[in-house]
């Protein structure tokens, strides 16, 4: 027999599982509900209500004593059926998985609490987390642990907290705010499977330990980063590991490596251009030379054709050399729009790019490309 629910004003607490959600909570409760709070299980239709109808007013939603270790993949086209929300997710302590596109549901600003076991995160074809995403540890949660970093002199002297486990072995989550220098500590040895899976970072530096012995599958894929403008890379990352870290399956797919410069030390650049993975990297580069240009700096200043001004629904483009026409790409290499340019100045709305990066190529008369990234 169903439990019929708790109810306090805008706090609920129900037991789900036996009956749909939609049919244990009263009409009121379904408009005034702010804070609701699940045990038991969900079934597919009860992910279907919450989408349609509550996650767009709800605060928060406990999950914690709900008998869940998968939150299901969510298609693409059911995402735009959700009302992006700066909700509070209060995961399940017995949780193994999110599923691909669930975050994508609520929006940018939403908040994950995990309560027990840290999850992996599923991929997200469509809205990618941004930076603006914070993951915590609930209070009793003693299998993990939060450290506090502060920014080095240089830059901005505010904090950022990351996850570890308890030991320190292991690093699982990062909160990465505005631009700056982002240390994983010495001693940690293992990047968790998915650690920086879909975050849409700033312009930042990553410094990775020389104790770092592998990363976890897909930890950096479609990671995004400021597309590169100017004569410089959309990002740093230097690891200080004399031998490249094992990868697993597809741990730099899609993401900021494409984009940045890898340092590593002067002995080891051989290794990591060896590595595959690790030579996805825009330039690998000298930690002993770090200051100069790099080389792709210099062929950069030689043929720069294009000035790239990122608005917040377009970017608009600049061309110094008379263009002919513009094909852009996916980034599986799929040529998916091709348009004459009939202007030294073009404009391109964010909403004809497509994730978790535009690839366009310009063509021009003095017979020359010049190719750049463009993150909707």
């Amino acid at each position: 027999m169903a439990q019929a629910p708790e109810s306090n004003g805008t706090h609920v607490t129900v037991h789900a599982g036996e009956n749909a959600l939609e049919t244990l909570l009263t009409e009121e409760q379904k408009q005034s509900v702010k804070y609701l709070t699940v045990t038991g299980t969900l079934l597919d239709a009860d992910y279907t209500f919450l989408r349609e109808r509550l996650y767009g007013q709800l605060d928060t939603l406990n999950l914690r004593a709900a008998n869940i270790d998968t939150l299901p993949d969510i298609r693409t086209e059911d995402i735009w059926a959700s009302s992006p929300n700066k909700i509070h997710l209060v995961l399940p302590m017995n949780i193994e998985h999110i599923g691909a596109n669930f975050l994508s549901q609520f929006s940018k600003y939403y908040s994950l609490e995990v309560t027990e076991k840290f999850p992996t995160f599923g991929n997200s074809t469509r809205f990618p987390s941004s930076y603006n995403t914070k993951v915590t540890l609930s209070d009793d949660n003693y299998s993990y642990r939060t450290e506090t970093f502060r920014f080095p002199e240089e830059w901005q002297p505010n904090t950022y907290t990351s996850i570890y486990s308890w030991d320190g072995n292991i690093f699982y989550y990062m909160n990465i705010g505005v631009e700056g220098k982002y240390t994983i500590k010495e001693g940690t040895k293992i990047i968790h499977g998915t650690a920086f899976r879909n975050l849409h970072l700033p312009t930042f530096t990553l410094i990775l330990p020389a104790s770092l012995d592998s990363v976890g599958d897909s930890a950096f894929e479609q990671t995004e980063c400021p597309a590169p403008t100017g004569y410089g890379s959309g990002a740093e990352i230097i690891c200080y590991a004399i031998e490249p870290p094992k990868l697993g399956k597809d741990v730099f797919k899609n993401s900021v490596l494409e984009i940045s410069d890898l340092y590593v030390h002067e002995v080891s650049i051989e290794k990591y251009k060896q590595a595959d993975g690790w030579n996805w990297a825009l330039d690998i580069r000298a930690i002993e030379t770090m200051g100069q240009p790099p080389s792709h700096v210099y062929e950069q200043i030689l043929k720069k054709n294009i000035s790239v001004v990122a608005m917040p629904d377009s970017y608009e483009l600049t061309f110094t050399q008379k263009p002919i026409y513009m094909e852009m790409y996916s980034t599986n290499g799929i040529l998916f729009t091709k348009q004459t340019i009939d202007s030294y100045t073009l404009s391109i709305s964010r909403n004809q790019l497509i994730n978790p990066y535009t690839i366009a190529r310009v063509y021009f008369d003095n017979c020359t490309t010049e190719t750049i990234k463009l993150i909707p």
